[in-house]
């Protein structure tokens, strides 16, 4: 719809009620978009290692390579950080590794803008954001990564590859969306850079 006098497009209802909540219950309303848009990234992820494992299992023969990067042995835990043993099909391996890495390269590229310049309006050094953010990523995805090292064994042993693909992605996809969100507030400070 056009406002004709001053040639703007109006604002639908649920536009102009998010503008008000958004004022009202900033915190809460960039959760909301925060939330919105990790679940975007998602699924996008999703969808990634749905296919991406696979074409490279039918391309290369990076799966029979085994990957298990930073072992580690605390109490009764004993694993790698990065486990992925050949499984003789496209979830183990250097492949899977690849298309795990590719899949977040990825996601990151598209969440980054989307959080810096919607849910948080940053705009503050974007060089100095993105050194924080991969260094934020870094740890968290080890830490992430650290987490699936025990869970993803038993997701491999009882539930078919679509439906672990499910399991991983949002039980990673939430740990991670937990400890993000606090981290974003910190590097995507409000306002203009200083």
């Amino acid at each position: 719809m056009v406002d004709q006098p001053s040639g703007k497009t109006a604002a639908s209802p649920i536009g102009v009620w998010w503008g008000r909540f958004a004022v009202k219950h900033k915190l809460i309303a960039q959760f909301v978009m925060f939330y919105a848009f990790s679940l975007f990234v998602t699924v996008l992820q999703y969808v990634m290692l749905t296919f991406l494992p696979e074409l490279i299992h039918a391309h290369t023969n990076w799966c029979d390579i085994p990957c298990q990067l930073i072992h580690l042995a605390i109490g009764p835990v004993d694993t790698y950080v990065f486990d992925y043993p050949v499984t003789g099909d496209a979830t183990g391996g250097m492949g899977y590794f690849a298309a795990f890495a590719i899949t977040l390269f990825v996601a990151q590229c598209v969440n980054f803008p989307m959080q810096r310049n919607i849910t948080f309006k940053s705009h503050g050094n974007v060089w100095f954001q993105i050194a924080w953010y991969v260094v934020a990523f870094v740890l968290i995805t080890i830490a992430c990564s650290f987490l699936m090292g025990l869970y993803v064994p038993l997701c491999k042993r009882f539930f078919p590859a679509a439906v672990y693909n499910i399991l991983i992605t949002v039980i990673n996809g939430g740990v991670q969306m937990v400890i993000y969100f606090p981290i974003y507030k910190i590097i995507f400070p409000e306002g203009e850079a200083k």
